[in-house]
């Protein structure tokens, strides 16, 4: 599993062989490294030309509301542009996190063309997410 960005915050996997992007967060993250590590991880996913991505929020912890806002103004626009297929979410171990990625995700339907299933497991969503020429589980 290739790490081709790593921060004290973050690291960004590329699985080449199912074009897939994953960012593994690795604890509580201000607004400025989150925005940072995301705005480079959509860099990397043009330059890879992803179709899955793994969104491994198992150890990240509460996203602030301004936070939330970026997330679903600028970069979920720019998210949508990638011709992702499967987005696969590693559900956090901290509830106020998945509260907020609840929140963004139903505020970001509208720009959501690709499937996207909630995982325990990552290992299980790395799969999903590389399985892109594959049949969906219906939502």
């Amino acid at each position: 599993m290739p790490i081709i960005y790593h921060t004290s915050f973050v690291q960004l996997h590329h699985y080449p062989a199912g074009a897939t992007l994953e960012t593994e967060w690795l604890g509580f993250v201000n607004s400025e490294q989150l925005r940072t590590a995301l705005t480079e991880a959509l860099r990397l996913a043009r330059q890879h030309r992803v179709q899955g991505w793994v969104a491994n929020n198992t150890l990240l912890r509460t996203i602030r509301p301004a936070d939330q806002d970026w997330i679903n103004q600028v970069w979920f626009p720019e998210f949508a542009k990638l011709g992702v297929h499967r987005l696969a979410i590693v559900e956090s171990q901290d509830a106020l996190n998945r509260m907020g990625i609840s929140t963004i995700m139903q505020r970001a339907t509208a720009h959501a063309p690709f499937d996207t299933q909630y995982f325990a497991d990552a290992e299980q969503a790395r799969r999903w997410a590389a399985s892109v020429g594959t049949a969906a589980p219906a939502r």
